[in-house]
């Protein structure tokens, strides 16, 4: 029985739901074959009944596998069934690693969107050993988290003309006229990636065995006692972001320096915010949700109250097939409408050597900026990313430096057409290109 090129695992959860929708779009142009896996038909043939109509194209002989994550064998067949497979089930600290081990043990190269650093390291401890000896690339955080950083500090290493030292991003959202919102699961995912991040300390000292060189330049934190600074050029307070941005950069600056001799790169992640009020909001609320979060009875609470604690951004409500059929709207695309117009944009602020200096005897004397944005960042943007990932993967391995392993976005698409693929994706959505080909040195 021949593979297909992509099955799409959770195609019928929330973010499922806006890949199955891209990959529909793209996957004739791409020449993929494919089909969606979960664990309800019912919602399966949903999902492939409203896009059909939805998009005007006629998708009933894509097939559906059914799987249930709890049924070993069901996950060996589908594994068995693709080249490639696309992980949309989370929380991954859950559902995640039986997924992975099928997919190594059955050579199938699997990607997610996953934000959890404790999951993500922890794959990389236990199967990457595996994984490159099957010639598997297991390549996880591949859609907002943590494309945008590592990439885009790849992009701006690429653009700078000597040395880079360090870099900084800042992550600013813009949600138009709509209240900024997500879904229970992506809340879910934070509440527990954040509770098992007091397990990173032990998996990082089996992972890395060797700490990376300390740099002579260090690249000192911006934030005061309170957490908060405020960015005089660009008139905003920021903070630190504390998605699994840094942790997945940190990995590939490992790659670089084990694999490639290359050396380091420090990075420090930030978020803007509009306000001093909404800055003081959100410390509040940082200290109250990782109190709560590091504690089995806090987590319920943020569980159960997830509206209250969310100050009403997640939300679990979802266009159903009934509201589909009376008010003669496709859920698929309600959900995908209802995100028009949000948009995210993350600045990179690179800072090294004006002139090639092998000993680094001089400081960094030349400033580097670099800038992406994109539409919705937590679906729309993810589930273009992801498949441009599975894309490149399937057509460009033999660009990666080796065989097969669990890889950070950064260290498996460096020297492929991922930044080109991006770039060329979004130009043709909107005005302002995913990432954006300019930059600027400043002395």
């Amino acid at each position: 029985m021949s593979r297909f090129d992509i099955v799409i695992f959770g195609a019928s959860g929330y973010t499922g739901k806006f890949v199955v929708r891209e990959l529909a779009k793209i996957s004739n142009r791409e020449k993929i074959t494919w089909a969606i896996a979960g664990r309800s038909k019912q919602k399966l043939d949903q999902v492939i009944d409203s896009l059909s109509t939805e998009l005007g194209i006629d998708l009933s002989q894509i097939e559906r596998i059914i799987v249930d994550i709890n049924d070993e064998q069901t996950v060996t067949l589908m594994c068995q069934r693709t080249r490639l497979l696309i992980n949309c089930v989370g929380p991954y600290r859950f559902y995640g690693e039986q997924v992975v081990q099928k997919c190594v043990e059955n050579k199938t190269h699997h990607l997610d969107v996953s934000g959890e650093p404790e999951y993500l390291e922890r794959m990389q401890l236990k199967f990457h050993e595996k994984a490159e000896e099957n010639k598997v690339f297991v390549v996880g955080s591949c859609g907002f988290d943590s494309v945008p950083a590592d990439i885009g500090i790849l992009f701006t290493q690429q653009n700078f003309k000597n040395e880079l030292n360090s870099v900084e991003s800042y992550l600013t959202f813009d949600f138009g006229d709509k209240p900024a919102s997500f879904n229970y699961a992506t809340w879910e995912s934070a509440v527990y990636g954040f509770a098992s991040s007091k397990h990173l300390g032990e998996i990082r000292r089996q992972l890395f065995k060797t700490r990376l060189p300390k740099p002579k330049f260090k690249l000192p934190p911006r934030t005061n006692k309170l957490g908060y600074f405020y960015d005089n050029d660009l008139q905003k307070y920021c903070m630190d972001f504390m998605g699994s941005d840094k942790s997945v950069v940190q990995r590939t600056q490992y790659f670089n320096h084990d694999v490639l001799n290359q050396k380091p790169i420090q990075y420090r992640p930030y978020f803007t915010i509009g306000s001093a009020l909404y800055t003081l909001v959100t410390i509040l609320w940082g200290l109250s949700f990782s109190f709560l979060a590091n504690y089995k009875f806090g987590r319920s609470l943020l569980l159960k109250f997830y509206r209250f604690f969310s100050f009403g951004m997640a939300s679990k409500k979802e266009t159903s097939i009934d509201q589909v059929v009376k008010e003669k709207k496709y859920f698929v695309q309600t959900n995908f409408i209802q995100m028009e117009g949000i948009s995210f944009k993350m600045l990179f602020k690179g800072i090294g050597f004006k002139q090639e200096d092998s000993e680094c005897q001089q400081q960094p004397d030349q400033v580097i900026i670099t800038e992406m944005s994109g539409k919705e960042p937590g679906y729309v943007s993810t589930s273009k990313i992801v498949l441009n990932c599975a894309i490149v993967l399937l057509s460009e391995s033999d660009k990666i430096k080796i065989n097969g392993g669990v890889l950070t976005p950064g260290a498996a698409f460096r020297n492929t057409s991922l930044i080109d693929r991006l770039k060329s994706d979004t130009a043709a959505n909107r005005p302002n290109t995913w990432l954006t080909d300019y930059t600027q040195c400043r002395t």
